[in-house]
C-alpha cells in the first residue's frame, strides 16, 4: 500500500527561508512533477519520485534543513538530485538492516536465575551499584527509570516481573501485560565512531548524514559508549522495538514536559495510548530521553514515510525473504538494490 504523500506546492509558512532555501524546495517540486515522465533505462531505485520527496521533506522536517538547501543548490542536474536523495534512502536501509539483525542483549537481569528483590527500589539501588553506561549495563538502567516496563504500552518487562515480588504482586491485581522489552537506541551505534559494526566508508557516510541533517555533529556528542548514555535510549517491548527501528513509529513533543504523542502508521499503533509522559524517579542519575534526539528521529520517520521510502524498503525487504527470482522486466529493481546494500554493510 503507498502511503507516500505528495510535496506541497508552496513551504508551509511556518519554516523561516530565504531565496536559496525557496529554490531548493521549488527545485524538488519540479522534480517530483517530471518524475512521471523521466524514463530511467534501466529503472533505478529509490524511484525518482521518492528520491524528490525524501528531498522535500528534509527541506521541510530536517533540524538541520539549511544544510540540506545548500547541498541541493550544489547539484548541478537531477543526477546529482537523484545521488544526494540515495544517500539518505541508503541510511534508512541501514536502519531496516540493523532491525532485521538486531541481536537480542539483555543485562544481568535478564536470567530468571539473577537476584530477586522485594520491592522495585531494592532492584533499582541495585542497578545503580553498575556504573558507569556501558552496552552491558544500559538496558538495566533504562528499565530501573523506566520502572520496568515498556514506555509505550506499560507492559512489565519479563524477567523483572519473575525477580520482583512488588511487580508480580502489581502485574496480577492490575492484570497488567508482561513483555519481554529491549533497550533502544534513537541513534544506532553505527552512528558514531566508536562502536559502529559498518564497514568504515558507510559508517562514515552514516555519520555524515546524520550530523547534516540533526544541524550540528551528533555523532561526537554520542561518540564511543556515550551512545549508550540514557539520553540515547528508551525501554520498549519487542514489538514496539521492531516499530521504532523501522522508522514506523516516533513520537511528537506535545506542550506538557516529557509528554508526546504516539505517531506512526495508523494500522501499526492503533492499539497503543495516544499520549505517553516519560518520568523517572533520579533526574539526575536516571534522565529521561532527550526531546531534541527523539524530535530529530521523529523528523527522519516522516521524511521516510510521508515520501514512500519505508514502504518501498519495507516491501523490498519482504521481497528478500520471499522470493528466489528476480524479475526481468525491472519490476525488482528496489529488491536488488536493497539486496546489495545488505550484502556491501555485511562485509
Amino acid at each position: 500500500m503507498d502511503n507516500s504523500v505528495p510535496l506541497p506546492s508552496n513551504l508551509p509558512n511556518t519554516i523561516p527561508s530565504d531565496s536559496e532555501f525557496n529554490a531548493a524546495y521549488d527545485r524538488c517540486v519540479a522534480l517530483q512533477a517530471r518524475a512521471p515522465i523521466l524514463q530511467l533505462d534501466p529503472p533505478r531505485s529509490p524511484s525518482t519520485l521518492i528520491c524528490a520527496r525524501i528531498l522535500g521533506y528534509m527541506l521541510i522536517y530536517a533540524p538541520g534543513r539549511h544544510n540540506i538547501a545548500k547541498d541541493i543548490s550544489k547539484c548541478v542536474d537531477d543526477n546529482e538530485l537523484l545521488h544526494l536523495a540515495q544517500l539518505t534512502y541508503d541510511y534508512f536501509i541501514c536502519l531496516f538492516n540493523a532491525a532485521k539483525s538486531q541481536i537480542h542483549e539483555y543485562s544481568f537481569l535478564d536470567h530468571t536465575s539473577g537476584p530477586s528483590f522485594d520491592t522495585i527500589k531494592a532492584a533499582i539501588a541495585h542497578i545503580m551499584e553498575e556504573s558507569p553506561i556501558d552496552q552491558r549495563t544500559a538496558k538495566a538502567h533504562a528499565l530501573a527509570r523506566d520502572n520496568f516496563r515498556c514506555v509505550v504500552t506499560g507492559a512489565i518487562d519479563y524477567i523483572a516481573y519473575h525477580n520482583n515480588k512488588q511487580l508480580t504482586v502489581e502485574v496480577l491485581a492490575q492484570e497488567l501485560q508482561v513483555f519481554h522489552t529491549e533497550v533502544v537506541h534513537i541513534f544506532p551505534a553505527f552512528t558514531n565512531k566508536g562502536e559502529d559494526n559498518l564497514k568504515p566508508e558507510y559508517a562514515a557516510n552514516e555519520r555524515t548524514i546524520v550530523n547534516n541533517f540533526a544541524g550540528h555533529d551528533i555523532s561526537q556528542e554520542l561518540d564511543g559508549i556515550k551512545i549508550h548514555c540514557l539520553e540515547n535510549v528508551l525501554t520498549l517491548a519487542i514489538h514496539v522495538h521492531a516499530l521504532f527501528d523501522r522508522l514506523a513509529l516516533w513520537f511528537e513533543e506535545v506542550d506538557t514536559q516529557h509528554t508526546y504523542q504516539v505517531c506512526g502508521n495508523p494500522a501499526s499503533i492503533c492499539s497503543f495510548p495516544p499520549i505517553v509522559t516519560f518520568t523517572t524517579s533520579d533526574p539526575l542519575h536516571l534522565p529521561l530521553p532527550s526531546p531534541y534526539y527523539l524530535g530529530i528521529h521523529a523528523a527522519f520517520c516522516k521524511v521516510a514515510n510521508f515520501s514512500g521510502a519505508t514502504d518501498c524498503i519495507g516491501k523490498a525487504f519482504g521481497d528478500m525473504e520471499e522470493i528466489s527470482t528476480l524479475a526481468s522486466d525491472g519490476s525488482s529493481a528496489d529488491t536488488l538494490y536493497c539486496a546489495l546494500i545488505c550484502a556491501l554493510l555485511a562485509k
